[in-house]
């Protein structure tokens, strides 16, 4: 699949169309594209669509042609041309799991659990940065994030989700909801309302339920999906499919925080209810992999959690080291892929479990924690994350139709943005057409 692909309109024209730009010579293109349906799985996951010397032409903010760059160029003429020699080009990231919303820090707490002190629990710390996020005004919040924005922007990411769940009350919660609806910045964002996050202390669990069920139909405005924790530091599935069905009544997409702390049968729920995307499944099972694969559910993992975590080494405590928590967390990992489950990568940017913003870090953490190949770590960061986000017809691959969200990289191909890590390798990020972060070198060609 790596002759010239172009939009109808196009495809029987003999003199060259003039086009708003022309990416011409590029070392690899890197399509992302499906060899059919909706999303890559199984072992096309590791076979992604390259063309060497490849081109784009883009015109009203879309992709028109992709392919070799002699027949581009034999087609299309660029008022503005774009030369990529030497240079990877691919699709834009899509981050499909953010806490980006939030105000203050919990360096502290990492920092004890480094040295094995005694710390808070996953719940104490959520409950932290509510009560943090709660004390900043709007505009803070809303500078936090667009700065987050920036830097995500920087380093590849075209699409991000952003969740609320800081604010453990409905009030606090809208206002989460309207700061990332402010949000006005090249990064598309999606919302997603999180008012399941974590029981708030000394609440009744019926009433908070209940409250969240109520809150629904007064945010449908602000959010498109709506996210529950089904895990035993959340909810339980009785809980989870009850919101679940009244999310489903307002029109909402539904997301799970799935079996992140211990089985709490989240992935077997997510499936159950037809979710868009079930997230961490530290602890899923052999049957919720054998569910994945017979379901159109994206199997989110978030390699930032357990890389920031510490999940996957030893640790000191005691009179001793104690064994990694989740050793052969990489093995499980593998049979999901292989099983033909639908699977993506995502940041989880939050402060406290994954303060990292770059999904430029997310593919080389997931390659090297859980053995993942080049080909999969990229296709599960752009197409099918495209997927859970219901938007894979438009953004999540280099096909003709499709909106140009592109970015060229100061590396020859899509293994070197994997193998190497430690800095950002972006030259230029091109947003719906239109270049949006600044072409710089920083020592792509050490």
């Amino acid at each position: 699949m790596t002759g010239l692909q172009m939009s109808g309109g196009l495809s029987s024209q003999k003199t060259p169309v003039e086009v708003d730009l022309v990416i011409a010579h590029a070392a690899e293109v890197l399509t992302c594209r499906p060899p059919s349906g909706r999303g890559v799985r199984g072992a096309d996951l590791g076979r992604p669509e390259r063309i060497a010397d490849g081109a784009l032409a883009i015109d009203g903010g879309r992709i028109v042609a992709v392919g070799p760059s002699a027949e581009v160029l034999a087609r299309h003429t660029g008022r503005e041309v774009l030369d990529a020699s030497g240079r990877l080009v691919t699709p834009g990231f899509v981050d499909t799991h953010t806490h980006l919303v939030h105000d203050g820090f919990r360096h502290e707490e990492w920092g004890r659990k480094v040295l094995g002190t005694p710390g808070g629990t996953l719940a104490s710390g959520i409950g932290h940065t509510a009560r943090t996020t709660g004390a900043a005004g709007f505009e803070r919040l809303r500078d936090g994030a667009l700065s987050r924005l920036d830097t995500m922007l920087a380093h590849g990411t075209t699409t991000a989700e952003a969740k609320s769940g800081y604010g453990l009350t409905a009030a606090a919660e809208r206002r989460l909801l309207q700061v990332v609806a402010a949000l006005d910045h090249p990064v598309d964002v999606v919302g997603t309302f999180l008012g399941a996050h974590v029981p708030p202390p000394g609440a009744p669990r019926d009433a908070h339920v209940d409250d969240v069920i109520a809150q629904l139909g007064e945010v449908r405005h602000l959010a498109e999906f709506c996210d529950v924790t089904c895990d035993p530091v959340g909810f339980t599935p009785d809980e989870c499919l009850k919101i679940a069905r009244a999310a489903d009544e307002h029109g909402y997409g539904l997301r799970v925080h799935a079996d992140q702390t211990g089985h709490g049968e989240g992935a077997e729920t997510a499936v159950e209810a037809g979710a868009a995307s079930a997230d961490h499944l530290e602890h899923v099972t052999d049957r919720a992999i054998g569910m994945f694969a017979d379901s159109d559910t994206v199997a989110t993992l978030l390699p930032g959690v357990s890389y920031h975590l510490m999940d996957m080494v030893p640790g000191p405590g005691g009179d001793g080291w104690s064994d990694p928590r989740r050793p052969r967390l990489a093995e499980r990992y593998r049979r999901l892929v292989d099983s033909g489950a639908l699977v993506a990568l995502a940041t989880d940017y939050n402060p406290g479990s994954s303060p990292n913003l770059s999904m430029q870090t997310v593919l080389q953490l997931a390659a090297r924690l859980y053995r993942l190949g080049y080909g999969e770590v990229w296709q599960m960061s752009t197409i099918n994350a495209a997927v859970s986000l219901g938007r894979d017809a438009d953004i999540g691959s280099l096909e003709a139709g499709k909106r140009a969200d592109v970015v060229i990289w100061n590396v020859p191909s899509h293994e070197h943005v994997v193998n190497r890590f430690g800095a950002n390798l972006v030259a230029s990020v091109i947003k719906d057409g239109a270049v949006r972060a600044p072409a710089r070198r920083e020592d792509g060609d050490a």
